[in-house]
């Protein structure tokens, strides 16, 4: 089951996005070592949990397995207050066409191997461009590891890079400008209903491989 939780509906799901959190802190901070998120609560949370926020939800019964978040660029967000060095090739993409993918995170348990995504991730994903079309958004901002560029365009996504790639608490990092079409619908549905990994999924040698959530800060 997906759950799309816009700000204004946050009080209805507080058990759901409390697993977020807690998620977000075991992945972000337990594994990743972004000890500057730490809370002595293990609830992960920072200045962009607010309005401008829609928490998508990926549900086995009533247990969160992947989360991400997408904020409006017409508010502050990293991108534009964070990471702004990892957008060099143009201005800060900004509009109400264009929303900021960040806190992209999988269950340890739900996770696929090597460059495969797992089932979960890619009802994920599915769910991300699906809300982003039926409301009108054509692009998407993200914070990634380099090697998501590939996994964007075999999900049919057009992703074109901001700056070189750098380093980010410790991780290759780069900024992305996402566009999203009918096209990356088409392609992540059939790829979103498969229960084995797509057959154009490789494994990539150990030096390439994803850390457990790579895409975005």
């Amino acid at each position: 089951m997906i759950l799309v939780i816009p700000h204004d509906q946050a009080d209805q799901h507080t058990a759901v996005l409390e697993q977020a959190w807690r998620l977000r802190h075991r992945v972000f901070v337990e594994e990743r070592g972004w000890s500057d998120l730490a809370r002595p609560d293990q609830r992960e949370m920072d200045a962009f949990d607010t309005e401008g926020a829609t928490h998508i939800c990926v549900m086995r019964g009533q247990v969160l397995v992947a989360y991400a978040r997408l904020l409006e660029t017409t508010r502050p967000h990293l991108l534009s207050d964070v990471l702004s060095h990892l957008c060099q090739t143009r201005p800060i993409p900004r509009g109400p066409n264009i929303l900021e993918w960040t806190r992209h995170c999988v269950a340890p348990d739900y996770r696929g191997q090597g460059f495969a995504l797992g089932q979960a991730e890619r009802e994920l994903m599915l769910a991300i461009v699906e809300h982003a079309l039926e409301n009108r958004i054509e692009h998407l901002t993200a914070e990634a590891h380099p090697v998501w560029i590939t996994r964007l365009l075999r999900l049919g996504f057009e992703a074109e890079p901001l700056c070189l790639p750098t380093t980010v608490a410790g991780e290759p990092a780069i900024g992305l400008f996402i566009s999203v079409s009918d096209k990356t619908l088409e392609k992540t549905r059939r790829v979103a209903v498969r229960t084995e990994a797509p057959a154009d999924a490789v494994a990539m040698p150990p030096a390439y491989q994803l850390p457990p959530a790579a895409l975005n800060a």
